[in-house]
């Protein structure tokens, strides 16, 4: 099942994931014949699971794709998880960052190390996700005509889609102008720890760039559907369960702000040139 999930192009993370989960499920139930896994026995196992709620709603996730890879298949009648309890979620609201607090990371990130800036930038002002960030390249980058290009190959969804550049993305790419290669420097790991140090960022909420830009900017636009699409959905849905916080209009007025201090030219020509 893991190889076909591989031939059919799905991303070395979401395999990596499913093969992590369903390796546990194994560890249960590894020694039966799949037709013989009743309803009751996958809704007990996914019940005594020592995990919050949605570790386990995640879990159901993963070992319902097994088994509706097995009714595919013909091995089994119906898919069992299918008819199990699904665990209660509470709504908590995603964690965003505010706007003082970007306006330090990028301007820390400005003079410390101003080589990701661009990754930054893009996450909080066109929202990419970090895998999608992670491969993007320089010539996917259209200052010229405005937008980000997603390819399928790099996008979660395996659909490409084009991300508007805002006119303050604009400003923090400008300098950057005719780069080459990879968006992600070298050794971006050691050095968002020092700009998230400077900044005084102790917590980084998960996803928080891209939390921030949907909730941000659905309260700039009030446009659903332009702001799904812009994050890779085909719907609003997705949008208000799981990546918008309630903002202030003024506090996304001041987000849209946030614009880069200007830097000696100088500066800009020995970072181009190393």
């Amino acid at each position: 099942m893991l190889r076909a999930k591989e031939r059919d192009g799905r991303a070395p993370a979401y395999t990596a994931d499913l093969r992590k989960r369903l390796a546990r499920f194994c560890q249960g139930f590894g020694e039966r014949l799949i037709a013989s896994i009743t309803v009751e026995e996958v809704d007990n196992w996914l019940r005594d699971l020592p995990l919050s709620p949605k570790s386990r709603a995640n879990f159901r996730a993963n070992v319902g794709v097994l088994f509706s890879y097995a009714a595919s298949r013909r091995m089994i009648d119906a898919n069992p998880v299918l008819h199990t309890a699904k665990p209660k979620l509470l709504d908590n609201p995603p964690e965003i960052f505010t706007v003082d607090e970007l306006r330090s990371l990028l301007e820390s990130a400005q003079r410390i190390a101003p080589d990701v800036v661009p990754m930054l930038a893009i996450g909080t002002f066109a929202g990419l996700r970090e895998a999608e960030i992670q491969r993007l390249d320089w010539n996917e980058v259209d200052l010229a005509r405005g937008h980000i290009e997603v390819t399928a190959a790099k996008a979660k969804s395996a659909r490409r889609r084009t991300v508007p550049i805002l006119p303050n993305l604009a400003a923090w790419l400008r300098p950057y102008a005719g780069m080459k290669g990879h968006v992600v420097p070298v050794g971006a790991r050691s050095k968002l720890a020092r700009v998230r140090e400077a900044a005084r960022l102790a917590h980084w909420p998960q996803n928080g760039l891209r939390h921030s830009f949907a909730s941000y900017r659905l309260a700039a636009i009030h446009d659903a559907p332009r702001v799904a699409a812009e994050l890779g959905h085909t719907s609003p849905q997705m949008l208000y369960s799981t990546y918008r916080e309630l903002v202030l209009p003024e506090e996304a007025e001041r987000y849209w702000k946030i614009a880069p201090q200007s830097r000696r030219a100088e500066n800009i020509v020995a970072f181009t040139a190393s």
